[in-house]
Parts: structure tokens; sequence; C-alpha cells
């Protein structure tokens, strides 16, 4: 017989229940507690092993922990001491939680597609988001109970380093939404592109490494001063904590609305593999939050509108940043081939069958659907996206403090990088349209070797932007051909250039889905090929 606590869990949540019931066995839970505590034990020996063997009036300093006189060790700072053992376990467990949790979720999600047992879940009356709530608590829950065996001496450490017990909570509420996060993110990879869970694990390893790195060495001795533990007071260091303060507010903020639209994406995507990640209706949305957060942190940093130098990098940076953002988008927005294929055959049907008001009715129902509609292709709502972007962006260009020239180089830049914008989507959707194996890995090799193989040919061939820049526009990058010496006549080439591609490729796209919307029958009469 089941406790009332575990019935109550089975009546709220089936899906954590079964996961808790699957993981919790004693063999797993004595090797989770294992762990924790042996980890535990080693970084206790390490920091006690760095202690002074002694201290006195007498004695020599040989330890960062002793409180010096002169040169003697005259005591222990215990302080200090477990201040690092407090900021070590933090560094352990972050990691542990974020790779640890996203392996394991990325694999019971893959072994579940493999054996098909996703599909009979999806049967289950519960709503998606139990069922995914009890993937997320439950699928990890030995990692959990590792993290809760830190508990009390990460607790201990921190209050006896004389921190404030709000750093410990601040921690905690800050892996909390760090999780919530990766883990909503890993899960919507897992559900578009099918990663494996080593993969999922390796990028958020390799991305948490580079976020230590940088705020390590950008924002150490910030850091260092808001705990007290910096031997500086001086104005520069408090106005660093100000702006420290601001940057990690707007990363959480940035966490939190990533958080809620990944989880909106995976219950779209859960509830039906073959629909797209989000709907337009959704992109617009989502891209308007986007810019306008990406367009305070760019105020937030101050930037200097009278050099030249720091604009251009600006720009660049935030074309970059964008380019990275929009492939996302594509990837969330276009929909496969069976739903073109529905949508292009039997679309006509939802018009009036008034003669009058056939053509009309069709024109009307193109554009709508074109705008709103989950399966028709995404081109138009991409460029819908590019110009929410685009108005928000060219407004902060006019107010730069330069001279028209630059601001209309720069204007021309990023339209080039919004037309370059549009061809990857075009191209994407039309290799999705087609009738491969694998349709999405073929669209996503293919759009990555056009983005990353000319930037890497020019760069190994040693043109450089700033010597050869006309040469860079043709690029997927040329906001970094930006610079004092580039003219207006090179950028209006490569923008015509662009069009042309993209007129061909929407055209190539126009003929593909008609052939789509064709039925069977007018098929077999022309002898069409799929």
């Amino acid at each position: 017989m089941l406790s009332k606590p575990f019935v109550n869990l089975f009546n709220w949540n089936p899906q954590l229940f079964r996961e808790i019931k699957g993981r919790l066995k004693t063999r797993n839970v004595v090797i989770a507690i294992s762990l924790s505590l042996l980890c535990q034990f080693i970084v206790m020996t390490y920091y006690l092993r760095r202690l002074p063997q002694e201290y006195g009036r007498y004695v020599t300093s040989d330890s960062q922990y002793c409180v010096e006189v002169g040169k003697y060790c005259t005591d222990i700072e215990w302080s200090s001491w477990w201040l690092d053992i407090f900021n070590n376990l933090s560094l352990i467990l972050l990691p542990l939680m974020l790779i640890g949790g996203v392996y394991m979720l990325v694999g019971d999600l893959a072994k579940e597609q493999r054996l098909g047992t996703l599909n009979f879940i999806r049967l289950s009356p519960k709503s998606s988001h139990k069922i995914l709530l009890g993937k997320l608590l439950g699928v990890p829950i030995l990692i959990y109970l590792a993290v809760v065996i830190f508990l009390p001496l990460h607790l201990w450490a921190n209050i006896s380093s004389g921190l404030s017990l709000s750093w410990f909570f601040v921690f905690y509420g800050v892996l909390i939404i760090v999780c919530c996060f990766f883990y909503n993110t890993s899960l919507l990879f897992a559900f578009l592109v099918g990663c494996q869970a080593w993969l999922a694990a390796a990028i958020t390893g390799i991305f948490f490494y580079l976020l230590i790195a940088a705020i390590d060495e950008g924002y150490s001795d910030e850091i260092n001063a808001l705990i007290g533990t910096h031997e500086r007071n001086v104005l520069l260091i408090r106005i660093g904590v100000i702006i420290t303060l601001r940057i990690g507010h707007m990363i959480i903020s940035a966490l939190i609305l990533g958080s809620y639209w990944s989880w909106q994406a995976v219950n779209r995507r859960y509830r039906n593999p073959n629909a797209t990640a989000i709907n337009k209706k959704q992109s617009y949305c989502l891209m308007g939050c986007f810019q306008v957060y990406l367009m305070l942190c760019f105020l937030l940093h101050n930037i200097d509108y009278k050099s030249t130098d720091v604009l251009q990098e600006s720009l660049a940076l935030f074309c970059t940043l964008n380019l990275l953002w929009f492939l996302l988008v594509i990837a969330m927005l276009s929909p496969q081939r069976q739903s073109v294929e529905d949508w292009a055959r039997y679309r006509h049907e939802q018009v009036n069958n008034d003669q009058t008001a056939i053509v009309k009715g069709l024109s009307i129902s193109l554009k709508q659907d074109l705008i709103w509609s989950e399966k028709s292709p995404a081109l138009v709502a991409i460029g819908i996206n590019l110009v929410i972007t685009a108005v928000i962006w060219i407004a902060w260009i006019l107010f730069w403090q330069q001279n028209n020239t630059i601001k209309l180089s720069a204007i021309l830049i990023l339209i080039l990088s919004f037309s370059l914008i549009l061809i990857y989507a075009a191209v994407a959707q039309f290799i999705l349209l087609t009738k491969v194996k694998k349709p999405t890995i073929w669209a996503t090799g293919i759009v990555s070797g056009f983005i990353f193989l000319q930037p890497l040919a020019l760069t190994l061939m040693s043109i450089n932007p700033d010597i050869y820049p006309d040469l860079w526009l043709f690029s997927a990058f040329p906001s970094f051909a930006l610079n004092n010496s580039l003219a207006i006549t090179p950028i209006l080439i490569a923008i015509i250039g662009q069009w042309t591609v993209l007129i061909s490729v929407t055209l190539l796209l126009i003929r593909k889905i008609k052939k789509l919307g064709a039925s069977d029958y007018q098929k077999l009469l022309i002898g069409q090929k799929d």
C-alpha cells in the first residue's frame, strides 16, 4: 500500500510519481548520497590542508588564511576560509545542476522517443503542463537529492563566512531560474532537432565555462566588493557594483522571459510534434520583447555616441546577435513539409463559394494565412519580424551623434543584414519542403555552411574587413565591413545582389509550394514527381 503523501502525489501529477518511482531505487539513492558526501569530504579536506599547521606570536606566516602581524601568523581568518568553501561549493552545484540536469532530461526524452512511449504519454488526459512539469521535477530527482545533501554544509559555510543569509537564498533562487531556463531550452532543442544528451550537456558546459570566465574577467572586483571582501573601497568599485547589479537584474529578467517563452514552445511541440514551436502571433510578441530588451542592454552600457569606432562595434555586435536570434526564430517558426502541403492543398476550401467573391476571397485569405496561419510558410512572418526589428534599431541609429553619411551607411548595412536573414529563411523553408530524410538537419547544415564558410575562407586568406571591406559585404557578417573608408555604392550593389538572390529563391519556393498543393490526380495528369 502506498502512503498518503505518495497517493496525493500520484493524484496531483502521475508523471512525476512515475519518474520518482522509477529512479529512487535503493541503489541509485545510495550512490547519489555517497557521491555528494564524497565531494563534500574532498572539498573540506582540501581546505583543511590549506590552513596553517600552527600559528602564534612567533610563527611565520605561510598561509593566505593567516591573520598577519608583521610577518607572523597570529591567528586564522576563519571567515575568509569559510567564504572560499562557500564559493567553491557554489561552483560545484552550478554545473552539477545545469550539466547533469540537461543530460538527464535530454537523454530521457530521447529514450522515450526511441521506445515510442512518448506517444503513449501524450494520450494521457492530464495537461501537457503537468506532464512536462513531472518530467522537469522527476527526471533529475537524483541530482536534486545530491544537492539537498549539500545544503547543510553550504548553509554552515555561508553563516560562518559572515555573509548575510540573503546570499544563500539569492544563490538558490538564481540557480532555480537558471536551471528552469536551461532545462526548458534543452527540451525545446531536443524536440526541434533531436540532439543527443551528450551534445546538449557539452553545449551547456561550454556556455557555463564561458559565462564564468567572462564574469571572472570583467566583474571579479565588483563582485568581491559587493560581498565585502575587496580591500579597496573606492568610488570606481562602487560604481562598478551598481553597474554589476543592473546587469545582473537584466540577465535574470532575460532568463525569466526566456524560460516563459521556451516553456510555451515546449508545450506546443509536446502536444503536436508536427507543429511549429511558436505560432506567428507569438513570434511578433517575442520579437518585440527581445528587441526592446536588447535595446535596454545597449542603453545600459552608456555607449559613447560621439565615437565612430564604438558605434560601429556596437552595430556589429547587434547584427551578430540578431543573426543568431533570427536563426532560432526561423527554426521555431518554419513548418514542416506535411503542414505546408495541407495548407497549400486545402486552403481554397475556406474561401467563399460565391463566384464573384472567389478572387477577392483568395487574396484576403492568402494574406491572412501568410501573416497568421501556423501551417503557411514562414517567410512573410520573418519579414514582419525584421520590420519590427528595423523600426526599433533604425531609430537608434538616427540618434547617433554622427554625420549623415555614417548614419546612412549603418542603415544600409542593417538592411543588408536583414536581407541575408530573409534569404536564409527562404533557403531553410525550401529545404524543409524537400523530400529528404531528416530535413531539419539538412537545413541546419546548409544554412550554417552559407553563414560560416565564406567568412572562414576570407579569414584564412587574411582578407581583413578593415582593408578589404567590399568583400565582407557579401558575407554573413557585412557589419564587420562598416568603417570610415566604406563607400555607399558597394553597399547598394550588395543589397541589389542580395535582393536578386532573394527573389530567385522566393520564386523557387512558390513553385515548390504550388507543386505540393497540387492534388494527386493533377500530379498524375502532368506526370509531376515530388
